[in-house]
């Protein structure tokens, strides 16, 4: 009489489960919507009024006029973005306070960059009369700021930034590009703006600041000259010559 042989299963060997493939397929469906619902939230915070694309900032960017060529130079045919840069202590504040203000130039053409700073006490017409640029910011806002300076400077600016004194580090750190770079390092540098610029804006920003490296950028001091204000004072007049030149958007006429 046969004995009936026993069966052993190899623990070694994969078994066939029932529905495995609708399982995995379950899994990474789930893994997929959960990643849209995070992209499309962090999507949505980096696109917050708040943050980017103010509306006051960007019709402020819309109002300026072309700038103009002074005797003896015309505008380089090379492709700049122009950025105001309006340091504060705090974004959030409701009366923030101005610290500095600055002009980068990044030049797309040449992958080069300058950093013009701006004396606080430069005079700037805001429509009606002559005052400073600090003393227009803090009565109108960043803002009231953009066209009267470009005017001031004879600089077609791109875009404005208020920021925190922190944010070139914080770009620069950024080491990755395209949107999963915004998106990994969005509280930390969403947190320290307000600008004009969309997202998709703020991200060629970023890879263009980058292209150049912060660390590349000619810095100096806007060049200008102390003038009376009639009232027993003084405040800084633009050579915007001398700037155009420096910044790279003014060459000599051939």
């Amino acid at each position: 009489m046969f004995r009936q042989r026993e069966r052993f299963e190899r623990t070694d060997v994969p078994r066939d489960v029932p529905y495995r493939d609708a399982v995995a397929i379950g899994v990474l469906v789930a893994v997929f919507v959960g990643l849209v619902v995070l992209v499309a939230s962090l999507w949505a915070r980096a696109n917050s009024e708040s943050s980017v694309a103010n509306k006051d900032l960007s019709a402020s960017i819309a109002a300026q006029g072309e700038s103009v060529n002074p005797e003896g130079y015309v505008a380089s045919s090379d492709v700049f973005t122009n950025v105001l840069v309006l340091t504060v202590d705090d974004v959030d504040a409701a009366n923030p306070t101005l610290t500095k203000a600055q002009v980068v130039s990044l030049n797309a053409t040449h992958k080069s960059g300058a950093l013009a700073t701006i004396p606080l006490d430069t005079k700037v017409n805001d429509g009606t009369s002559d005052t400073t640029l600090s003393e227009l910011y803090a009565s109108k806002g960043a803002s009231a700021c953009v066209v009267p300076l470009a005017n001031a400077a004879n600089v077609k600016l791109s875009h404005v930034l208020l920021a925190t004194d922190d944010i070139w580090d914080k770009i620069a750190g950024m080491k990755s590009s395209g949107v999963s770079a915004l998106l990994g390092s969005a509280s930390d540098v969403l947190s320290s703006i307000k600008t004009d610029m969309r997202t998709s804006q703020l991200l060629d920003l970023v890879e263009l600041a980058q292209a150049v490296g912060i660390d590349n950028l000619s810095a100096f001091d806007a060049p200008a000259a102390a003038e009376d204000n009639g009232n027993g004072g003084t405040w800084s007049v633009i050579d915007q010559t001398q700037l155009g030149v420096s910044l790279g958007t003014l060459v000599a006429a051939s």
